[in-house]
């Protein structure tokens, strides 16, 4: 049988907060003990842990790699190509 160490933190809060945090966990289908649990872990263990928890449980979706930039096919041509091209198109008028 699995034992986790558990400890009650009690703090006191304004109705407004109180009813806020009630709601918020219900829009997340979380009691308001998971829904506070969570949002502490985030604020202690920083940005990036909270990011990777959203992901894993499903509440954000991971950013697509921006894709690097496409290189421009470039052909080579002879010396004076162009200019040759010109006059030609030239004589033809």
């Amino acid at each position: 049988m699995l034992s986790f160490a558990v400890k009650q933190l009690i703090t006191r809060v304004d109705e407004s907060l109180a009813e806020a945090v009630k709601q918020h966990a219900a829009l997340t289908g979380e009691s308001v003990n998971a829904y506070i649990t969570r949002l502490l872990g985030a604020a202690v263990s920083g940005r990036q842990a909270w990011k990777i928890a959203a992901i894993t449980a499903g509440r954000l979706i991971s950013r697509a790699p921006i894709p690097p930039p496409q290189t421009r096919a470039t052909a080579s041509t002879a010396p004076g190509y162009a200019s040759a091209l010109v006059s030609a198109e030239r004589d033809e008028r």
